[in-house]
Parts: structure tokens; C-alpha cells; sequence
């Protein structure tokens, strides 16, 4: 029975759903922000590539075990100490005066964010019966169009307010102002939950993956700034992929000996749910770095200021939450992963437009040029957004649910780094800071380029997307067990 009941319980959702908001929005607010914030701190292309890939990277590697530890020694506990260090972390972005310091601020803000977000989900299932928790799901669904629709405005706006002259400094800022608003109520109101002595964590799994990735991004982030692909990048992929192999192996083993690994690799072998991790990775990778990239050629290439550069992009989030419920609600159950199809294939068509008119921009080009594009990219992400998780995991037996959903969220995270990382990279190693007359070509080519990867990453998602279920299967097989549906470690 839920601990927590009428306005209290109510209250107590919209402190968590304020949390999880204020966090979906500091990605998406940062990308407005970057082009005044990089020349304010004269920042590299790798570091303003740091600057997002960084928090990303640091959440996706720590949401399982972010969720372990609330297990074991509560969620409230462990969600007011990540909100705390998270709001700690914010502090330090804005009093950043140089780029490594606010690199590794965003790193600290995305260690705690996956202490915080986890715990989100497991109050939700605490305070609510499961009959109940239908509109408290929703509406933690619908943040993620939300944050990105006021952060592309919002961000803007804190910026022209110049409060106190702290400038892109606010955006960080402005988190102190959510956390003392939403910490008081989540210490009086939420309820404990977890506390459970047999949610152990897999300290050494967390390691050897944060090692393996960081070999594996690091070179392709500071490709930029490199006139050529460098022996020691080589190494160091080589090297990251190894020890990423040497990070199964260890699941693997610690599997076998009754542990709890960070990831079940024989959930992998249910092969929707692995065909749906690919097409999750590849699809939100060239979405991601196609908000950084955006960003910066209307700001820096056509002259676009902060404002104008996030309403250019208001269309886009509007347009993804209208069609996000016509795709959930209507088309999913008559069409099935048709609708994910379709949707890859309208952002690839996006995608293409808004490279033909970057490609062929100029001084005079004006917002109408991009709209085809950024309607038709929005239209597709509408399709996918949703379905795309509900026919990865319905596969999945309902004993592993939490983990799948957990490896699910991480893979996006990851998506969001990898994308960020790599065509971050390809855009700015383009820009050959040509003079003046030539400055609008060159972000135009180098953003064109940029896309057409893009294009290629959404074309392997489409390539992945067709061993997915074609419909969704609400209800197990009544004659299958957990272990008849997939193949253990």
C-alpha cells in the first residue's frame, strides 16, 4: 500500500518531477548558451564538446548504480544527497572562469544526476499502486519535450536578463533557485522506500566501463582540435575497446558466482531488446549532436542571437510532443514499430532538408529556409520518442523489468554522449576560419556535413529497427517463464 496519500502525495510528485525537469532541462538549455559561453571562457572545440558530452557521459555511467544505491539506503536519502551535490555542481558551472573548470563541474553535476534521477521513478512507484500510477508516469513522460521547449527559450532569456551581469552564468544558477524550492518539500513529504541490504554494487564494473569509454571518447572529442587522426588515438580506441571487452568478461563472471553485474548480459540475448538498444543509440546520437551543431551555425555562422537561435528551435519540441501521443496513443497499436520506420525515415528527410540549406546559406538567408527541415526532423522524432521503448522491453520477462528499463536509459544517455562526441567533432574539424565573407559557408558546409553522418547513423537505426516485434505483446506468454524467455549470463 503506497505510505503517502491525497495533496501531500500530489506535492510530493511535483517536487520530484521538478528535480527530474530541472535536469532534462540544463542539457538542452546549455546548447543555446554555448556560442556566448565558449567566447566568454575562450573555450576549445573539444572543450565545448566536453561541456555536454561530459554530464551525459558521467549520468549514463552511473544510473544503474545510482539506482542500486537507492535500493540500499533509501531513495529519498540517496535523491535529497544527489539533489544536494547536483545543486553543489551547479554552483561551481556558474562561478566557472575557465573551460576545464566547468568541464569538470558538468562531469560532478552528472555523477550526482544519476544518484537523483533514479529515484524518481522508484518514488513514484512507492507513493502510487500500481492501478494508480498511469498519470504519474505520463506526466513524467511528457518532461522531456517540455524541459527541451523552455530550455531553448528560457535559457535566452536568463542570458538577455544579464542579472547582476552574470550573463550564461544564470543558467547554472538558476538550479539554486529549484532546489530550494523543491528539497524542503521532498525532506518533509517524500517517504523513505529501498533500504535494502541486498542491492550490492558492482564498484569494480563501474571502473573498468568509465576507463573503457573515456579511452574510447577522448580521442574522437579531441579529434578537432588535431590536423590529423594521430597514432595515439588509434591506441587509445584499440586500448578502450579491450578493456570495454574485459568489462563483459567481468560481468560474465561475477554472473556466475551469484553477484549482481551493473548488466545481465543474457538479457541481451532477447534479441528485440538488443535490436532496440542499437536503434536507441543511433537514433538519439545524431539527434543530440544535431542540437549542439544547430546552435552554433545559427549563432556563430548566420549571426543568430541567443533569442532568436532558440525560438528556431520551439517549433521542433512543440511539434515532437503533439505527434509523440498521436504515435503512442493511435498509431503504435495499429501500425507497431512501422511507426518507429516511418519516424527514422522523416528525420533522415529533415535532416537532409536542413543540410541542403545550410549547405546554400548565406549573410541573407533567413529562418524560413530551416523550418521544412526542423518541421519534418520534429515530426520524425515524434514517431520514435515514444514506441521506441515500449517495443524494446516488451520482450523482456516482468522480473527483469527494472533492468532492462535501466539499460534502456542508459544506452539513451550514452546515444546523447556518443552523439555529442562524434558529431561535435566532424563539425567543428570542418571549420577552416576562413575569412569574414567565407565565415557563413564554412559553418554552412561544416553543419551540412555533420547532418549527412547523421543521416548515416539513422540509417543503421533503420537497418536494426526491423528486428523489432512488429506489434507490441502487452502480456507474456502465459506458458513462459523468465528463464524460457531469455538465456542466462
Amino acid at each position: 500500500m503506497p505510505t503517502i496519500s491525497g495533496r501531500r502525495r500530489t506535492i510530493a510528485l511535483l517536487a520530484i518531477l521538478l528535480a527530474a525537469f530541472m535536469d532534462l532541462m540544463d542539457v538542452t538549455i546549455l546548447y543555446v548558451v554555448l556560442p556566448p559561453l565558449e567566447t566568454d571562457l575562450h573555450a576549445s572545440p573539444a572543450s565545448v564538446v566536453w561541456m555536454s558530452s561530459g554530464y551525459t557521459l558521467a549520468l549514463a555511467l552511473g544510473l544503474i548504480t545510482g539506482a542500486r544505491i537507492g535500493d540500499r539506503l533509501g531513495h529519498k536519502r540517496v535523491f535529497l544527497a544527489g539533489m544536494g551535490g547536483f545543486l553543489a555542481a551547479s554552483v561551481l558551472c556558474g562561478l566557472s572562469v575557465a573551460p576545464g573548470m566547468l568541464v569538470g563541474a558538468r562531469v560532478v553535476q552528472g555523477v550526482f544526476a544519476a544518484a537523483m534521477i533514479p529515484q524518481v521513478l522508484s518514488q513514484i512507484q512507492v507513493m502510487y499502486a500500481p492501478a494508480e500510477r498511469g498519470a504519474a508516469l505520463a506526466a513524467y513522460s511528457a518532461l522531456t519535450p517540455l524541459a527541451a521547449a523552455l530550455g531553448m527559450v528560457f535559457g535566452p532569456l536568463l542570458v538577455n536578463w544579464d542579472l547582476f551581469g552574470t550573463g550564461w552564468r544564470m543558467v547554472f544558477f538558476v538550479n539554486v533557485v529549484v532546489g530550494a524550492v523543491t528539497m524542503p518539500v521532498a525532506w518533509r513529504l517524500l517517504p523513505e522506500g529501498g533500504r535494502s541490504r541486498a542491492a550490492r554494487l558492482d564498484l569494480a564494473g563501474v571502473g573498468i566501463s568509465t576507463v573503457g569509454l573515456v579511452l574510447v571518447l577522448y580521442p574522437l572529442i579531441t579529434a578537432a582540435e588535431r590536423p590529423r587522426w594521430s597514432g595515439w588515438a588509434t591506441a587509445s580506441v584499440l586500448a578502450g575497446l579491450a578493456v570495454l571487452a574485459g568489462f563483459v568478461a567481468h560481468q560474465r563472471r561475477l554472473a556466475l558466482r551469484g553477484g549482481e553485474p551493473l548488466l545481465r548480459m543474457g538479457l541481451l540475448r532477447i534479441r528485440t531488446l538488443s535490436a532496440g538498444l542499437v536503434v536507441q543509440l543511433t537514433y538519439l546520437a545524431p539527434i543530440v549532436g544535431f542540437f549542439l551543431v544547430f546552435m552554433q551555425f545559427l549563432q556563430l555562422g548566420l549571426g543568430y542571437g541567443a533569442m532568436r537561435a532558440g525560438l528556431m528551435l520551439l517549433p521542433w519540441s512543440i511539434v515532437v510532443a503533439v505527434v509523440a501521443g498521436v504515435s503512442a496513443g493511435v498509431l503504435l497499436p495499429k501500425i507497431g514499430r512501422l511507426t518507429i520506420q516511418i519516424g527514422l525515415v522523416l528525420n533522415a528527410a529533415g535532416f537532409a532538408l536542413l543540410a541542403l540549406a545550410a549547405a546554400g546559406a548565406t549573410g541573407a538567408t533567413g529562418w524560413t529556409a530551416f523550418l521544412p527541415g526542423v518541421l519534418v526532423g520534429a515530426a520524425g522524432m515524434g514517431l520514435v520518442t515514444s514506441p521506441i521503448a515500449v517495443l524494446t522491453l516488451t520482450d523482456v520477462p516482468p522480473a527483469e523489468a527494472g533492468t532492462g528499463s535501466g539499460l534502456f536509459n542508459t544506452t539513451g544517455q550514452l546515444g546523447n554522449s556518443i552523439g555529442v562526441a562524434v558529431i561535435g567533432t566532424v563539425f567543428f574539424a570542418r571549420l577552416h576560419g576562413g575569412p569574414d565573407g567565407s565565415r557563413v559557408r564554412d559553418f554552412g558546409d561544416a553543419m551540412a556535413t555533420s547532418l549527412w553522418l547523421g543521416i548515416g547513423l539513422l540509417a543503421l537505426a533503420l537497418a536494426a529497427s526491423f528486428l523489432l516485434p512488429r506489434h507490441h505483446r502487452p502480456d507474456p506468454a502465459p506458458d513462459e517463464s523468465p528463464e524460457q524467455a531469455m538465456v542466462t549470463a
